[in-house]
């Protein structure tokens, strides 16, 4: 594994010698965390975190690209020193290998690195195949992907808008302009637990669609989605049926409905709902703030009903404030989160972020406190 992740940083010191003739980008964010517990919130937890993300393109030949993005962390503060194995909430990997690592870790501060993409394309007349970490997206809504199969993404991870990657053989076939097949084969651990399935896309009368079957780790999958229009409406759904392979296992049904508009070239609003079959009304599991996660597509919330609303809108220019709201109707718990960004030029933005929950202990959006952060990101 030492090899691996040598070889990984050894090609990344390689292509940024090629950075002149090559793309090269990446981000510098500090983030400033602030987390008032209830009910004790007299007692106020403060930490810190540096980020630097790099990524590099490199077109080798004209059917050749490799591409590599790492995502660096050093974090400090009350967190990192009060929660217990708090290294291993950031640190875990759940790719077939693991390419990420702590380089530094002490009674208050951890330091971090993970390679979320490391892959070579290759791209053969209407064929492309890619192989490593990468992004399989086949998500279509833009809060819950219950179609998602292979890269499951909780909305609360607010500071990862790349989304991590994972390991995985792709293979897509273009049929057409606006029209393609697309194989992907997961590999794990076991062979139970590996996952692959096979998705069709393409754009009739101005609707992109797709269906999909697939398996994953205990269950065949059978889905869909769709993206149009509707006056002056954007419609988005997806839906995913889970059909369990054991008899104690449960089946079920994801779907979520959503709707945007732009409103001029300010606005943005959006509404959406999602159902899961696999939600429960009560005694959710505790819900955690340092590293939100989805453990997969059968369990985007953790109750049957969510409903979602997002209004953002640029002044002057320079500030965009937001807000978005999670409700669970069931127990009317909510994820309330505002933010104000601030762009002070091309390449350098400030944001404050607060996330507020109302809901008490059993219910899915649990009043376990507040948090609210700072943020300055530098963009190269």
């Amino acid at each position: 594994m030492r090899k691996a992740l040598y070889s990984a940083l050894l090609l990344v010191l390689l292509l940024c010698g090629y950075a002149g003739a090559q793309e090269f980008k990446g981000h510098v964010k500090l983030l400033n965390n602030l987390f008032v517990p209830y009910p004790d919130t007299l007692v106020w937890f403060t930490d810190q975190t540096l980020e630097n993300r790099l990524e590099v393109k490199w077109d080798a030949a004209s059917w050749l690209r490799l591409e590599v993005q790492a995502r660096n962390r050093f974090i400090y503060g009350d967190f990192v020193e009060n929660i217990p194995n708090y290294s291993s909430l950031i640190g875990s990997s759940n790719g077939f290998v693991d390419l990420s690592f702590l380089w530094a870790e002490g009674r208050s501060f951890v330091g971090h690195t993970e390679f979320d993409r490391l892959f070579a394309r290759v791209s053969y007349s209407r064929f492309e195949l890619t192989l490593g970490r990468q992004r399989v997206n086949w998500g279509i809504d833009l809060v819950w992907n219950p179609n998602d199969i292979f890269n499951a993404f909780s909305y609360l991870n607010l500071e990862y808008p790349e989304r991590p990657g994972t390991d995985a053989v792709t293979l897509k076939a273009y049929t057409g302009s606006l029209s393609y097949i697309e194989a992907v084969y997961q590999p794990n651990k076991t062979a139970d637990s590996s996952a692959y399935g096979v998705r069709y896309r393409a754009n009739i009368a101005r609707t992109d669609f797709q269906v999909l079957v697939a398996r994953m780790a205990g269950y065949y999958v059978l889905g869909g989605g769709l993206s149009s229009e509707l006056g002056q409406f954007a419609i988005r759904s997806e839906v995913s049926y889970f059909n369990a392979q054991k008899s104690n296992e449960k089946s079920g049904l994801v779907a979520t409905l959503s709707a945007d508009r732009s409103m001029g070239s300010n606005s943005f609003v959006q509404l959406g709902a999602l159902y899961n079959s696999f939600g429960s009304r009560g005694s959710h599991e505790p819900l955690s703030l340092i590293e939100p996660r989805a453990q997969s597509p059968m369990m985007l919330s953790r109750g049957k009903v969510n409903l979602f609303a997002g209004v953002n809108s640029t002044v002057a220019t320079l500030f965009t404030p937001s807000l978005a709201i999670l409700v669970n109707p069931a127990d009317w718990s909510a994820a309330v989160i505002p933010s104000l960004n601030y762009s002070a030029s091309d390449n350098l933005t400030l944001a404050l972020t607060g996330m507020l929950f109302t809901g008490n202990r059993t219910d899915e959006y649990p009043n376990i406190g507040q948090l609210a952060y700072f943020k300055v990101q530098w963009n190269f």
